[in-house]
């Protein structure tokens, strides 16, 4: 080991040490768990550095213990165990109940048990451990497990022989199984790709817009682009909409600012009202002022009063971004322009520069845009590349400008707002 190469490992080594103590007199939390990983993601890539042999090891170890969970959750091993049995089950009683070969039953167990993922807390027994209890618990995790295994890892690894075939990427994914659009969600949610924009939100004005508009309520129209088949609308008894990427915070709005009008347009390509999706009556989904309707993609903007227009596709619609963007901005032209004073406001994950956020942050993006890219055809946008999407949607009297950016911290998400500019006259 070389000089510099140990100075960096030691340094690593003391920076991980102290964001155990600092967790440790602080409590558990989120924001300590995420800094003693990212730590330990630098301690263990300076240690692949002096054993490349070991980050070979490192992918077979990881390809097994997914290939494994998979079994597990194939077979609904995991259920017949107890949560909170500390002496567990015998692994030949489990092998009966689930219907598979003891034999590899007892393989996967010492092999997960490895990676903190079930334990053999005595010769031919098998337990939970916190881990693999909260697969059962929150079955989102599982979701998220089966999804990575069954679909993006054998998508993934034929990346090579696709490459110059671009459109074999999204043929490859069903996208109209039923299974794959209950998964993708759960799959993207554990990389990070929730569509939660509302610390974008908490960063517009709406108590002075509300002010503005004392004598006339103005409207605020909320784009919902789920993608094509785009989520069904429901709702629990009093709360939001579900199936709305943004339908909680709007919501709040709502409640937070009733002299405003909140209208959510979701595709057409929903169910044509939402008593068709769940039974209830349409007027359940009028809450005062936050009201529903439909609009079809890309088609010219329906509402042309309104103060703000907040566009967003949602992180977990299966579509190639740009187009949809794209589209989505052309339709919004013409309330613009005739409006000068009216807002767009869009909002999504984007592909954050190197630097700009955390390095877990960028981690989780950087996986969702080639997970993207793999199995969609288009991975995430960056900055730049939305701001010249925007510049370039123009008329013949003048075009669309980003007049405002909006950050979240340490978030990849970002918010631009956007108005309508004419053409500056020639003048001598």
């Amino acid at each position: 080991m070389d000089s510099r190469h140990g100075a960096d490992l030691a340094s690593a080594a003391r920076h991980l040490a102290d964001q155990c103590r600092d967790a440790l007199r602080s409590g558990p939390g989120l924001s300590d768990t995420t800094g003693i990983r990212a730590a330990m993601d630098c301690v263990q890539a300076l240690l692949l550095q002096l054993e490349p042999t070991a980050f070979v090891q490192q992918l077979a170890d990881q390809s097994q213990l997914l290939a494994c969970v998979q079994w597990l959750g194939e077979f609904q091993v995991l259920a017949y165990l107890p949560l909170e049995e500390d002496d567990g089950l015998p692994i030949k009683d489990v092998a009966e109940l689930a219907d598979v070969p003891e034999a590899q039953l007892c393989r996967i167990v010492r092999l997960t048990a490895m990676g903190g993922f079930l334990r053999e807390p005595q010769a031919g027994f098998m337990a939970h451990t916190a881990l693999s209890a909260s697969f059962v618990r929150r079955p989102a995790q599982l979701d998220a497990a089966m999804f990575l295994a069954e679909t993006v890892a054998p998508c993934v690894l034929h990346m090579a022989a696709v490459s110059r075939r671009p459109l074999a990427e999204r043929l490859a994914v069903d996208w109209g199984s039923k299974r794959v659009q209950r998964l993708w969600p759960s799959f993207l949610g554990a990389l990070g790709g929730g569509d939660d924009d509302s610390p974008i939100l908490a960063q517009v004005d709406w108590a002075s817009l509300a002010r503005d508009g004392a004598l006339s309520p103005p409207s605020v129209v909320v784009v919902v682009d789920d993608g094509p088949g785009g989520s069904p609308l429901s709702r629990s008894a009093g709360g939001p909409p579900r199936g709305l990427p943004v339908a909680a915070a709007v919501h709040a709005l709502a409640k937070s600012h009733p002299t405003l009008r909140f209208v959510v347009q979701t595709d057409a390509a929903a169910p044509p009202s939402a008593a068709a999706a769940t039974g209830h009556d349409d007027d359940d989904y009028h809450h005062h002022n936050l009201s529903l309707c439909q609009r079809a993609h890309g088609t010219p903007q329906t509402v042309a009063d309104a103060a703000i227009y907040l566009v967003r596709l949602a992180a977990t619609a299966p579509v190639p971004v740009r187009p949809r963007i794209a589209a989505e901005l052309r339709a919004h032209l013409p309330v613009l322009q005739a409006q000068r004073g009216a807002l767009l406001i869009l909002t999504l994950p984007l592909l954050p520069e190197p630097g700009v956020v955390s390095r877990q942050t960028e981690q989780l993006a950087r996986l969702r845009d080639l997970s993207r890219l793999q199995l969609v055809g288009s991975g995430l946008l960056t900055l730049q590349q939305l701001v010249d999407l925007v510049d370039g949607i123009q008329d013949g009297d003048g075009g669309l400008v980003v007049v405002k950016q909006l950050h979240a911290p340490n978030s990849a998400f970002v918010g631009l707002g956007v108005r309508y500019q004419p053409l500056l006259p020639l003048t001598g």
